[in-house]
């Protein structure tokens, strides 16, 4: 069920420049949109992840313990382990000739190729639009459960 929530425009604004230079300077990429994804979009996957998200919730001193981050993420174990890593190396000696002669035919010829280790299980990522949610609220709440309203805010010189 979606709560709307009634949020100040300048608080919003705030919440949206802090987490978008904290995204890029921990990315060093740029983040375009609300649907930024943290592996998909700016590459931070394994550790990489897990340390951002630390970083996070300790500069922010946020609550994280509704927060499972075998939802979002692959641990660095299921991503990096010696089966894995030599399955990649038996898959790319040959899918690198396949990928060659295809290049060479212009790709005219398309040739199915084997493809690369993925855990078995699915996991969610998370996007700049979930880290701003979890800002705001302060503890991490799934974001598709909320929706912000702008208050209007009273200019103190006019009155």
């Amino acid at each position: 069920m979606e709560t709307e929530k009634h949020i100040e425009f300048s608080k919003l604004k705030h919440a949206y420049h802090t987490i978008k230079n904290f995204l890029e300077s921990e990315s060093g990429d740029d983040v375009t949109s609300l649907n930024t994804k943290i592996v998909g979009d700016l590459g931070l996957s394994g550790d990489d992840n897990y340390f951002l998200l630390v970083k996070f919730v300790e500069k922010f001193q946020l609550e994280h313990s509704d927060f499972n981050y075998d939802k979002h993420f692959y641990s660095e174990a299921e991503l990096y382990d010696s089966a894995a890593a030599l399955y990649n190396l038996l898959v790319i000696s040959i899918w690198l000739p396949l990928k060659t002669i295809e290049l060479l035919t212009f790709n005219k010829l398309k040739i199915s190729k084997p493809t690369f280790y993925k855990p078995a299980r699915s996991v969610s990522d998370m996007t700049f639009r979930d880290l701003l949610v979890w800002y705001v609220e302060g503890k991490y709440v799934a974001d598709a459960n909320i929706k912000y309203k702008l208050l209007k805010e009273w200019n103190k010189d006019f009155l």
